[in-house]
């Protein structure tokens, strides 16, 4: 042990100047801060694109099969036809757009017009889709309409 106080004040010189070569010698650090720093901050972001993403997707698709379900009723001969040709659709455009079966369960679809006779010529038809998507813990409700052709 040395007790010398000028020793211990060279020793705290060479530390200090350690310390500061150190600094003025940092080649490549201000990359490495940038990582350091920006993937906890985008992290979150990227996350939210990306569930944002997947949210508008389901939507979307079910928004194509809702209106592709009421085209399929419309078109059909008669109102038995219809019924049996709209579920059809209705599952199998599910499974094909990617649908999970819990989602493809929870489908709700109600189809409704103003008169008695949903395919007289002229009618509007209009078909409303709830779903539950199990990703996102949301319920999604979508809808579309067509008229039934005059001449049909």
């Amino acid at each position: 042990m040395n007790l010398h106080p000028a020793s211990n004040w060279l020793t705290q010189n060479r530390c200090i100047g350690k310390f500061a070569r150190a600094i003025r010698e940092e080649k490549g650090s201000a990359s490495v801060e940038f990582v350091l720093l920006a993937v906890p901050l985008f992290l979150p972001i990227f996350l939210y694109l990306s569930a944002f993403s997947q949210l508008s997707s389901a939507e979307l698709n079910a928004r194509s099969l809702v209106r592709e379900v009421v085209r399929a009723y419309v078109t059909s001969q008669d109102l038995n036809s219809a019924e049996v040709r709209a579920n059809f659709l209705l599952k199998y455009g599910a499974q094909r757009l990617g649908f999970t079966a819990n989602e493809i369960s929870s489908m709700k679809l109600n189809i409704s017009c103003s008169s008695r006779n949903c395919l007289e010529p002229g009618e509007r038809v209009q078909a409303e889709l709830e779903m539950r998507l199990t990703g996102a813990n949301r319920t999604v409700r979508v809808s579309a309409q067509q008229y039934v052709s005059p001449w049909q």
